[in-house]
């Protein structure tokens, strides 16, 4: 397998038109995208997990050349359960011939809180059981890190 290196493009909490429509990303990015030659969309593949989702980025036609990701990102939304909030952060894959590329997206669930829902007990974040194995790795470590904290000025 061939190395590759790895270039963050942009994070975003998403909002309603993001999982509803479209996905609007920063500008900064195109770059970072195939070449448009003269069009006003390209395709990627954008990877999560061991899965990968054909997705079109466009940009308008004229004025502000605003890039979203549009055909296929709503797949990509409801495939992997993404709600308003959450934050994903997209990179750049590049093998290290230069030849070939994709692209990656982590995500963020953030955990959910009781204020405005009747749940009758606090509600776990989606990643709990991670959660609980790093809060148990950590427990002795964060013993330490109070103990050793300075006092409160």
């Amino acid at each position: 397998m061939a190395a590759q290196s790895l270039e963050i493009l942009f994070s975003k909490n998403l909002t309603v038109t993001d999982i509803e429509k479209r996905l609007a990303v920063p500008t900064k990015i195109i770059s970072s995208l195939p070449g448009f030659n003269g069009g006003n969309a390209v395709h990627i593949r954008l990877m999560h997990g061991t899965k990968t989702w054909p997705i079109v980025c466009t940009v308008r036609t004229q004025g502000y050349s605003k890039p979203v990701f549009s055909v296929g990102w709503r797949k990509f939304v409801t495939d992997n359960k993404l709600n308003v909030g959450d934050r994903i952060t997209m990179y750049k894959v590049q093998d290290e011939d230069g030849n070939s590329s994709h692209y990656m997206v982590e995500m963020e669930h953030p955990a959910a809180t009781n204020q405005d829902r009747a749940l009758p007990f606090p509600a776990l974040s989606l990643n709990h059981e991670v959660h609980e194995q790093l809060q148990a790795a950590n427990v002795e470590q964060m013993n330490l890190d109070l103990i050793l904290a300075p006092p409160n000025a």
